[in-house]
């Protein structure tokens, strides 16, 4: 098969990989109609997170199942399917309560360990994808677009997983308008939010937001807010979303963290009454309850977050350059191309 593979920071290539192939009994082997380049792909690229060379990156994934293993029940080959950004059993504690994204026996697609690269799993970047405990991992993809069911594999599903750990009231704020922070406005809109304030520093990201119903934040001017969403990652961002966040509000920190130290003070927190709420979304978890909601607001947003929705794999070394860059929201590989 032909996948991006990632060579080391700066250095994504296209190549040759053998096709995966049933290693479990409860595999199943997806073949990629789309897949994703999220934000969190870009840490290893820019040197933040380590990651070993020679994966296949990338974590979410539209597809049709293509082999199925001697235990797999429930998922059959020809089904078209979302591959969330881990695996899970749905058996363990974690997963029972609602928890999958640490579940103790999932993974996360496209991370193997620098230092052992037996350890992780390759990635969805590819033709095909290998998905571990495949029955309570992949789930029945709606009848929505490739790339509005990509937003579900991801973006959609953590979206609302900060939405729902901010607990909005009145006024929300949300820092960081890629494809995750676009997706938690369009949510909070649909859940009744009444006034969102966007904050980013690309004009066309902001332009979309408003188009969801946001208001653009003024740059110097802070609107503090019961509930903000912190969806871009860096320190300076955190930082502004503890400026926005008025006595008593909920800071929802949903992007991937590489920073070594907190953003703020536990004086700052103690004397402003701030609940901050951290980690990963448990997006399996999360599409068991929500998947119908979740799909209905992929397919009115979908034009305007996948603004790149159907690139070839080739393109994609200059596609990781140009996310670097902020050219675009969300890209949407079609490795068949």
């Amino acid at each position: 098969m032909r996948a991006l593979v990632f060579e080391g920071p700066g250095l994504i290539t296209v190549a040759d990989r053998p096709d995966p192939s049933i290693v479990e009994p409860s595999d199943a082997v997806v073949r990629v109609t789309r897949a994703g380049l999220c934000g969190s792909d870009l840490h290893p690229y820019l040197g933040r997170e380590p990651l070993a060379r020679g994966t296949v990156p990338g974590h979410e994934a539209v597809g049709v199942v293509e082999a199925v293993g001697s235990t797999v029940s429930g998922i059959e080959v020809g089904r078209r399917v979302i591959v969330p950004f881990t695996s899970s059993c749905g058996r363990c504690g974690p997963c029972l309560d609602g928890l999958s994204a640490r579940c103790e026996s999932g993974a996360l697609f496209g991370w193997r360990d620098p230092e052992d690269a037996t350890v992780g799993l390759d990635g969805c970047q590819a033709e095909l994808v290998r998905v571990p405990l495949a029955a309570s991992t992949l789930v029945a993809a709606p009848d929505v677009s490739d790339p509005a069911a990509l937003l579900l594999a991801d973006n959609l599903p953590t979206a609302f997983a900060a939405v729902h750990r901010a607990r909005p009231q009145a006024s929300l704020t949300v820092v960081g308008l890629g494809a995750v922070g676009l997706c938690a406005v369009a949510v909070a809109r649909r859940m009744g939010v009444g006034r969102i304030v966007a904050i980013d520093p690309v004009e066309a990201r902001l332009a979309a937001a408003v188009g969801f119903g946001a208001v653009a934040g003024v740059p110097g001017h802070i609107e503090p807010t019961s509930a903000v969403i912190e969806a871009a990652g860096s320190p300076a961002a955190q930082r502004t979303a503890l400026g926005c966040a008025a006595p008593g509000a909920v800071v929802s920190i949903i992007s991937v963290q590489t920073s070594t130290e907190m953003p703020f003070t536990p004086i700052e927190a103690y004397d402003r009454n701030l609940t901050v709420a951290w980690g990963r979304a448990p997006v399996r978890s999360i599409l068991d309850s929500q998947l119908d909601f979740l799909a209905e607001v992929a397919r009115e947003i979908v034009d305007a977050v996948v603004d790149r929705p159907g690139l070839k794999l080739d393109e994609g070394p200059d596609a990781y350059r140009a996310f670097a860059d902020r050219a675009f929201i969300k890209a949407a590989l079609d490795p068949a191309r």
